[in-house]
């Protein structure tokens, strides 16, 4: 019986072999509230990848620091593959916000697939007196600092493309930041701030139910979740053009043969008609790249982002 526990230990702890290392439970670490963009999509990926493997998959939401405490969390664990994160803009490429973090996401996380893409769309409260994204700059430019934008926390996707949106309008808004974007959206429907530039997928069932009002989506061209809408860039704000993004990441001392093995399990679910059905719904543009484009991917954001915190001196303590 011992030498039984003793292999069966073995083999459960072991980190070169993809099939030993998930034996049993894994984990999915969502850096965010439940019932925004990262959670549903974390929680797809977590339910096919289960079914795949034969593995039961916890999806445990762990927010705080635009993300960084649940990616602090995966980046100190198991280096076996056996956890993993949904990974955002924030947590892969607007790190350099904060002044110190308790790990270095570049070195001690690794990208595995770029999951997705998603256009953000700008959403006010419908107290808010502009009809489109023009009215809106008027009334930004004749009230500097008096409108309020909330996100799923700093640096998240939502502040970030915020902040660009900033910049390229030449508007002052007032970030409030939330430990995600469903508390944030609460806080918009009751009308305690007055907009944010949301992720698509859960701004969605709001502009539909008319809670909230649409003026633009981020991307460079119009979703297909919005046709009527007009981008941002369109609509008054030349050149602006930003999506948010979404990974699957583990630790970074995760063995690349498990890392290929994890990456080749989670594209092949991206290929269920299943999911792209669902993800189409939600509006999110599946990607599920190699471990090669992600991490070039990744590098290519990362300078694109700290640019604009450079810009707008967007730094936390």
């Amino acid at each position: 019986m011992r030498l039984i526990s003793v292999v069966l230990s073995f083999v459960l702890c072991c980190p070169f072999d993809l099939s030993l290392a998930h034996a049993g439970q894994m984990r999915m670490i969502v850096p965010f509230a439940a019932g925004g963009t990262a959670d549903v999509l974390g929680r797809i990926v977590a339910q096919e990848l289960g079914t795949l493997t034969g593995n039961q998959i916890v999806v445990e939401n762990r927010p705080g620091s635009g993300g960084n405490i649940g990616a602090d969390s995966v980046a100190r664990g198991p280096a076996d593959g056996s956890v993993l994160l949904l990974g955002t803009i924030g947590i892969h490429a607007a790190s350099k916000i904060y002044k110190t973090l308790p790990y270095d996401p570049n070195k001690d996380l690794q990208p595995v697939t770029i999951l997705a893409e998603v256009p953000n769309v700008l959403i006010v409260h419908p107290s808010v007196p502009a009809k489109d994204v023009k009215e809106f700059l008027a009334l930004a430019k004749e009230k500097p600092g008096a409108l309020n934008f909330g996100s799923a926390g700093n640096g998240s996707s939502t502040h970030m493309i915020a902040e660009l949106f900033k910049l390229k309008a030449k508007v002052d808004l007032t970030h409030v930041p939330y430990r995600g974007s469903a508390p944030a959206l609460n806080d918009l429907v009751a009308g305690q701030i007055q907009l944010m530039v949301e992720n698509l997928p859960t701004a969605l069932p709001f502009i539909e139910s008319g809670t909230v009002r649409a003026l633009g989506v981020t991307s460079a061209t119009r979703s297909p979740s919005l046709p009527s809408l007009p981008t941002i860039a369109e609509a008054g704000v030349p050149g602006y053009d930003a999506t948010a993004w979404f990974t699957i990441a583990v630790a970074g001392g995760v063995p690349p043969a498990t890392v290929e093995k994890l990456n080749a399990d989670i594209c092949k679910i991206l290929t269920e008609p299943d999911v792209i059905e669902r993800f189409k719904k939600l509006g999110a543009v599946i990607v599920g790249n190699s471990v090669v484009d992600a991490k070039a991917f990744v590098a290519s954001e990362t300078v694109k982002w700290n640019d604009v915190i450079e810009t707008a001196q967007v730094k936390i303590d």
